[in-house]
């Protein structure tokens, strides 16, 4: 598995959070990681595959426990926007790539965090919200640098 689909994991189990408590029995995160069948390349790299699920979990795990935080942050850089009417995909989004830039597991660049939510956004928004999550993240990050 690689860092981008531990990021598509995080992101899936951050936004089905939106909808159902810890508690209910209907849902279980797992089913999420269940959907993917293994490959035989998947089999020959499952060290790496276990440090990209780590990858992933310490992603869902930091949003969680900083959610409130990483909200504060998205509120102050989206003008305009009141949080709670934001689109749930686009707030768990941002929260992810915060997360990589505020509570970094490891050192990495700032453009490779914001092309990576660009990315995610694509694939689950639309190129509407990737601009406008871009414009959020980089308002962020050169804040920052200021």
């Amino acid at each position: 598995m690689s860092r981008h689909k531990a990021r598509q994991k995080a992101l899936e189990r951050l936004f089905s959070r939106e909808f159902h408590s810890e508690n209910d029995i209907q849902y279980s995160e797992k089913e999420i990681f269940e959907k993917d069948t293994i490959t035989a390349s998947d089999l020959v790299e499952s060290e790496k595959m276990t440090v990209d699920d780590d990858y992933g979990e310490y992603i869902l795990q930091t949003v969680t426990a900083h959610k409130d935080e990483l909200d504060g942050i998205i509120q102050t850089y989206a003008k305009g926007w009141d949080i709670a009417r934001l689109n749930n995909t686009d707030k768990n989004i941002m929260r992810l790539a915060l997360c990589e830039l505020v509570y970094p597991k490891e050192k990495m660049a700032p453009s490779i965090v914001l092309n990576e939510a660009i990315v995610l956004a694509k694939e689950y928004s639309d190129e509407k919200s990737a601009r406008f999550i871009n414009g959020v993240l980089g308002a962020y990050v050169r804040s920052r640098v200021e």
